[in-house]
């Protein structure tokens, strides 16, 4: 064999191996649908791949909740533009009350559910969060990262004045 085609078929391997990797990581993490009766509570506990904003939050700066003065239709549709913004990301589930998206990492296309869930209360909208790696023990902090981008975006964005309007 020459050196040419030892090296064509070296290169050919190594991508016949990473398909199957990806392909793999995709059968042991496959997109389950989070609706809202099924929206996490908390995350696992002392759990190093959530973060959860919420009534019982976990890492995410102790955040329990955004709040807004508007609809929740507007507010979600602020969600769902910056989820779209985002690299390798496809929203998977879209109720009125909440959006489930799911962020794939760039070389292994590893998948983290990223779930908003909105309502209205008597001073505004409430929105909770909960984003967490399907596999594995740890992140790499990139939950944590994704819910501080989401909340510096949420917190910067102007959304029109209203009243909150579930539907």
């Amino acid at each position: 064999m020459t050196d040419r085609r030892r090296a064509v078929a070296s290169v050919g391997g190594i991508v016949v191996i990473y398909l199957i990797a990806v392909a793999s990581i995709q059968v042991m993490a496959p997109d389950l649908l989070i609706e809202p009766s099924d929206f996490p509570t908390a995350c696992p506990e002392n759990s190093r791949n959530c973060t959860m904003i919420g009534p019982d939050p976990h890492r995410g700066e102790g955040l329990t909740e955004l709040r807004f003065d508007s609809s929740l239709g507007a507010v979600m549709g602020e969600v769902g533009y910056w989820i779209g913004s985002e690299p390798r990301t496809e929203i998977i589930g879209e109720w009125p009350e909440q959006t489930h998206a799911v962020f794939r990492t760039l070389l292994w296309r590893f998948p983290d559910d990223f779930v908003v869930n909105g309502h209205c209360d008597e001073e505004g909208v409430v929105l909770q969060v909960y984003s967490k790696s399907r596999l594995g023990s740890g992140d790499l902090g990139v939950n944590d990262d994704r819910v501080e981008r989401f909340v510096n975006h949420m917190s910067s964005v102007e959304i029109a004045t209203s009243d909150c309007v579930e539907g």
